[in-house]
């Protein structure tokens, strides 16, 4: 291959990542004979909207034997926020790979709270009973008399759900526990959806007005809120808008032919009616209901308003991908009208800058639509490190190309996972690496969230991952949390990291970069002030074979020698993860 481009170094891409809208691009290729005049080829992708554009260079220069071909993009050309896709081509039929621009509108950011924040992740029925005299049994279903019992579906015979099962966990139970959350480290909580509705995990809406009941009904949503403010803690909200329950007040108007709620489902000749993924117990929302906008975001009154009048600081937006652009960002418009400095965090699960959903490209970070996702390409990527699915090299890969195609501030506030709701326990997964060897399993959990405090982006532990609760897939992925059986050290250590970072400007705001070694079972991850030499920097990395820290220090050394600007330069241990990785400040 003659042709060559590198796109995170400056002199052959300037600047460097995502840029604003009409931010001029230099494109820089390099060949070592030249091959007539290099082409340039642009594909522009916004919504459903491709262009496709070829410059040839005329400015072709020799530098010591090599060729370099310049491309300037100007601010004009770069005007409009989207995706824009490049590759190098030559006469004699060699191309580069595919390369992507991510141009943002102007003015976009997230709020500096949020950046800063920890946050803890709650499950409502499972995290914690506080006594609340008025909760009444739903009709059809059950409640556990043993806190400490396993979750289980009760199903029929043809696999649906016969019967709702809970433990009791509510609202009071929450604000029982902010100290403890608190010492934890934690100022944000985001909990799974409160509003009414049949089942335990409520992602069956019944009403989007009304707290559930059985987690203590309006009075606790407003007491626990009243607390969280004297706390200084914030909270988020699961909104549920590409589908309701069908036992909702919304579904079962359907029969009305004057019901306000007709068009926000699709019905079919045969009696059967569109739902998210073949559920019949959650029909989906008809996309192109202006109605349903209006509601959830448009209204005075909408869901979205309502609900930020009474407190809450942002939602996290389930099933993202599912949402139109339009309602994205009507969501997002009638956040910030009532708050100003809310979050929207969007479910997605893959890279957030270039997703595409039903053949559309979405423009999360092009436009005003989230401002973050739950950052599932981190939990995975580290994961498949760690059990030696991939290597320290094509981590770090993985890792820079987040770095590359998201604006800065998206970048910092990636919502990095200890776990969710949707897959299965952290301390479960890594004791299928440690073959069933909880000390090393522990460890191993202690280097991953050294990884994810250590990490640009705004650190989530999913209820219970502090204290090592195990847990399989759905439902045993929601147990309830262990009161009385925690783990101390391992809660201790949690609050560690969570209070090291918030100390840490770098941590927090520095620019990241990441690195491996030969063999590619070590990887690292460097953090130093964002342009400026004022400042700390740190080095975390880790070794997936846990070969203890003499072995780490030595890869350290190699690995900063060949980093610029932090070469010889001498360190100190602030975090040891068993042996299986560290935390170092560099002076």
């Amino acid at each position: 291959m003659n042709l060559h481009h590198y796109s995170g170094n400056i002199y052959y891409r300037n600047p460097y990542g995502a840029v604003p809208c009409e931010t001029p691009v230099l494109l820089r290729c390099e060949f070592t004979m030249c091959p007539g005049k290099p082409c340039l080829h642009v594909r522009y992708e916004a919504y459903e909207r491709t262009n496709h554009y070829s410059f040839i260079s005329e400015n072709v220069h020799n530098e010591n034997g090599l060729f370099y071909a310049d491309f300037l993009l100007s601010a004009q050309f770069l005007s409009r926020p989207g995706l824009y896709f490049y590759w190098f081509s030559s006469e004699c039929g060699e191309h580069t790979k595919e390369y992507q621009i991510t141009v943002y509108e102007k003015d976009l950011n997230v709020p500096d709270w949020f950046i800063n924040t920890v946050i803890y992740q709650i499950f409502p029925d499972r995290f914690c009973k506080g006594i609340d005299e008025n909760a009444v049994a739903k009709p059809g279903s059950f409640m556990y008399t043993d806190w400490y019992d396993l979750p289980y579906y009760v199903k029929d015979n043809k696999g649906q759900i016969a019967k709702w099962e809970f433990f009791g966990g509510n609202l009071k139970g929450i604000q029982d526990k902010l100290s403890y959350i608190k010492n934890l480290g934690a100022d944000t909580v985001y909990i799974n959806p409160i509003f009414e509705a049949r089942s335990n995990h409520r992602y069956d809406t019944a009403d989007y007005y009304k707290v559930d009941s059985l987690l203590g009904g309006d009075k606790a949503f407003d007491s626990l809120i009243r607390e969280c403010k004297k706390e200084d803690v914030h909270v988020i909200l699961d909104g549920v808008f590409n589908h309701t329950g069908k036992c909702s007040k919304y579904f079962e108007s359907r029969k009305n032919p004057d019901s306000p709620y007709k068009d926000w489902f699709t019905f079919h000749e045969d009696g059967t009616y569109d739902c998210w993924w073949g559920v019949d117990d959650l029909p989906a929302i008809n996309k192109t209901s202006k109605s349903f906008a209006d509601f959830v975001a448009s209204n005075e009154n909408s869901v979205v308003r309502y609900w930020s009048k009474r407190g809450i600081s942002g939602w996290r937006l389930d099933v993202a991908d599912e949402l139109s652009d339009v309602l994205l960002q009507k969501i997002r418009e009638a956040a910030d009208k009532e708050l100003g400095k809310s979050v929207i965090i969007g479910e997605v699960w893959e890279n957030a800058s270039n997703k595409v959903s039903y053949g559309q490209r979405k423009m999360y970070f092009c436009k005003k639509e989230l401002h973050t996702h739950t950052n599932y390409v981190f939990r995975d990527t580290l994961l498949s490190f760690f059990s030696g699915k991939s290597s320290g090299n094509n981590t770090a890969a993985v890792f820079e190309s987040i770095r590359e195609t998201y604006p800065r501030h998206n970048f910092l506030a990636q919502v990095n996972m200890t776990g969710s709701h949707d897959v299965e326990r952290l301390f479960t997964l890594m004791k299928k690496i440690t073959n069933g060897d909880n000390r090393l399993a522990r460890d191993l959990v202690k280097c991953y969230s050294l990884i994810q405090f250590a990490s640009a982006g705004v650190p989530l532990v999913y209820y219970g991952d502090e204290t090592c609760l195990e847990g399989g897939k759905d439902p045993d992925n929601r147990r309830t949390y262990p009161w009385g059986k925690e783990d101390t050290d391992m809660i201790a250590w949690f609050a560690g990291l969570a209070e090291f970072r918030k100390n840490s400007e770098t941590l927090v705001w520095g620019d990241a970069e990441y690195f491996s070694e030969a063999e590619g079972n070590v990887f690292a991850i460097l953090r130093h002030p964002f342009d400026s030499k004022e400042g700390k920097s740190y080095m975390a990395i880790c070794d997936r074979f846990g070969r203890g820290v003499d072995y780490i220090n030595e890869k350290l050394k190699l690995i900063l020698e060949k980093v610029d600007n932090f070469k010889e330069r001498s360190y100190i241990i602030e975090k040891v993860a068993g042996g299986y990785g560290m935390l170092v400040s560099l002076n």
